[in-house]
């Protein structure tokens, strides 16, 4: 069962934020109604891009995003 984790403005965010948890193991999945990046934001009919993970993940996914933040200080967590 897949949980949402956190929106982005952009699909570049979201697979930033993808590519850190799949480097620590934890595979996540990009939702977005964008047309497969052709009408990004403003232009899509939803705002966002959503990153979810596996319920059980979710705890240690959470932490990963919160720790990368206070290292670099630049990495967006988005909304949750």
């Amino acid at each position: 069962m897949l949980t949402f984790i956190q929106s982005y403005p952009s699909r570049i965010e979201a697979n930033i934020a993808k590519g850190l948890l799949k480097s620590n193991g934890i595979e996540s999945y990009i939702f977005a109604d964008d047309v497969g990046g052709a009408y990004p934001f403003p232009f899509a009919t939803t705002v966002g891009v959503l990153l979810k993970v596996k319920l059980k993940d979710l705890k240690k996914a959470k932490n990963i995003l919160k720790s990368e933040t206070k290292k670099t200080g630049s990495f967006s967590l988005g909304k949750t």
